[in-house]
This record gives C-alpha cells, sequence and structure tokens, in this order.
C-alpha cells in the first residue's frame, strides 16, 4: 500500500492528461512543486473537479506512483479572487522552481499573503497600486527564499518576515522602485 502525503499547496497551473484526466502542478509545504494526475477530473460527476481551479490553495492528499503522484483529495482553503495577481505569481513559481524540494520558508510566505488578501481590504480596494505593492513585497520574499537576493541590509526590513503590517506596507510602497530594481536584477542574473 502506498502512503498518503497530505500536504497545503496552491495549484500553479495544469493542464489535460488523457480522455478525463488533469496533470496539475502544486506547490505544496512538505514537498516542494510536484505534478500530479487527477484522473476522470473533468467528468462533471468528480468530486475533485471543484477543488483543483489554477490559482487556487487547498489541502492536497497525494499518493506516489510508480511514474506520477496521483491526486486522491483536495480541500479548498478560504480565499480571494485576485485571479490575475496569483497568475503571475504562479507564472514567477513555475519559472524558479525546478524538480521536488520543500521549501518551508516559501510556502509560508506566498501563504501569509494568501491570508492576508483574504482577511484585508487591500484586495478589494479600488487602488490597484496596493496590489501591486502587495505583489512587490511577496516577489521580493520569493526571489529571497529561492536564494536570488542576499543579504542586503536595505531589503531586511522586507525579506526577514511574513507580516503585512500598514506599516510595512507603506514602507514598501515607498521603497517600491528600488524593490523592484533589486528583483529585476535578479531575474536578470538568473538567466531564467
Amino acid at each position: 500500500m502506498h502512503a498518503i502525503h497530505t500536504t497545503p499547496g496552491f495549484i500553479v497551473g495544469s493542464g489535460s492528461y488523457g480522455e478525463a484526466g488533469k496533470l496539475i502542478s502544486i506547490f505544496t509545504q512538505d514537498l516542494g512543486l510536484v505534478r500530479a494526475v487527477a484522473q476522470g477530473i473533468r467528468f462533471e460527476k468528480s468530486k475533485l473537479r471543484y477543488h483543483t481551479s489554477d490559482y487556487s490553495f487547498g489541502i492536497f492528499s497525494l499518493v506516489r506512483g510508480k511514474e506520477v503522484w496521483r491526486l486522491t483529495s483536495a480541500q479548498p482553503l478560504d480565499g480571494g479572487k485576485e485571479t490575475i495577481f496569483w497568475a503571475r505569481i504562479a507564472l514567477l513559481l513555475r519559472r524558479l522552481l525546478q524538480g521536488e524540494e520543500a521549501n518551508v520558508q516559501l510556502f509560508e510566505a506566498i501563504y501569509a499573503c494568501h491570508i492576508f488578501l483574504s482577511t484585508s481590504q487591500a484586495a478589494t480596494n479600488s487602488e490597484s497600486s496596493n496590489l501591486e505593492t502587495v505583489e512587490s513585497l511577496l516577489v521580493i520574499r520569493i526571489m529571497h527564499a529561492l536564494g536570488y537576493i542576499g543579504d542586503d541590509k536595505e531589503m531586511h526590513s522586507f525579506i526577514y518576515s511574513n507580516d503585512y503590517t500598514p506599516s510595512l506596507l507603506e514602507l514598501t510602497k515607498s521603497k517600491k522602485t528600488m524593490i523592484n530594481q533589486h528583483i529585476n536584477k535578479a531575474l536578470k542574473e538568473s538567466h531564467l
């Protein structure tokens, strides 16, 4: 019998697999980036169908098969509707993550942002600059967790916490140009 691994995760993308299946890329807390097959998920009667949308968060149960992971169950986690925001984050993760390797610091940074956006006014505020500020803050944290941003004193207040306090968001907004320059430099130097 195969062991079932249950872990929180973020679906970064999916595609068709066979007649009615899906190949789902999930960035998980415990396993890193995994690609799992969900057989029959595109059938109307599938229970998993509604809990595996791209860019959604959930608790996923996976079994390691001979060649691929298999998704056995999924439970949604409460979340916001910032689909474009999460699509950009998913694209960045697909670009930067290679293979299965757990990175708890990275997952916690992403999940803390998910919780913040689910419970704050930043996502519902009509000012898109608020969401852009949150995105810059999350991306610099992602880049740091993956080792693309070093121990720069200018970045300490942004990268060594997963908080989204009003004062930190104001500081981020005032330093957004500098933060984005660090991000762009790291991306350029990574050749990805």
